[in-house]
């Protein structure tokens, strides 16, 4: 796990966690935030519909400090990176080309190192997060997962770290939410699963590129075992 994809802000020495919050989750459960940044905000250069809505929503709940461990990840591309539709003339945005032998959709240019669009979003105080992971960093791999990256040259999607960092500190439940609903949160829960996690999806707290893709999003959490909290 190379030290530029993971910023470790240490574990907190005792998590407070709030009565009745969320029914009270345990300290052996983590919340992962993915991807809250502000080129996914509507008027960003990739945004999700009404993704600033959530903001309120995530303010409050890490001011709970109700989870034992906090992660946020950091879209955290180079620029020109694989991903972005300008590398690949004449495809538009959103289009799909072959990539490694797997599909991959290009995006317009967005959270690019050191970008205002990059940074964790202004209006969240992210003092509380123990793990700062940052994901997309390898110019030739595009990565949406929390803990894996996307399929490579090499035919395989390189794990980031994040499941074993989870192990060391004993969790067994981890939460998701953040953007977008129907990419990058998605994804990560899905590999949470497969990691082995007891895996719940912050529904009100995720929003997608497209509504259009939530009954299959649906669809899939469910067919996963993930439980979708709602409220």
């Amino acid at each position: 796990m190379a030290d530029y994809d993971v910023l470790d802000r240490g574990v907190r020495r005792e998590p407070q966690l709030a009565p009745l919050s969320l029914d009270g989750v345990a300290a052996d459960s983590a919340l992962i935030v993915v991807d809250v940044q502000p080129d996914f905000m509507p008027g960003g250069a990739l945004a999700c519909r009404e993704g600033d809505e959530i903001l309120a929503g995530l303010e409050w709940l890490l001011a709970q400090r109700a989870f034992g461990h906090v992660v946020a990840t950091q879209d955290w591309h180079p620029a020109g990176h694989v991903s972005f539709a300008s590398r690949h003339p004449p495809h538009q945005p959103f289009e799909a080309i072959d990539l490694y032998g797997h599909s991959q959709t290009l995006w317009p240019d967005h959270c690019v190192q050191r970008s205002e669009g990059a940074a964790l979003h202004p209006a969240i105080d992210w003092s509380s997060c123990d793990l700062i992971l940052r994901k997309g960093t390898d110019p030739r791999v595009d990565s949406y997962s929390a803990f894996r990256n996307n399929h490579g040259p090499g035919g395989h999607r390189p794990a980031t770290g994040l499941a074993g960092w989870l192990r060391d500190r004993h969790v067994t439940d981890v939460y998701v939410c953040g953007l977008a609903r129907d990419v990058c949160v998605l994804w990560s829960a899905e590999d949470a699963v497969a990691a082995g996690f007891h895996t719940h999806f912050l529904w009100p707290l995720t929003r997608p590129v497209t509504f259009d893709t939530d009954e299959d999003t649906r669809a899939r959490l469910t067919e996963l075992g993930v439980e979708i909290v709602d409220a």
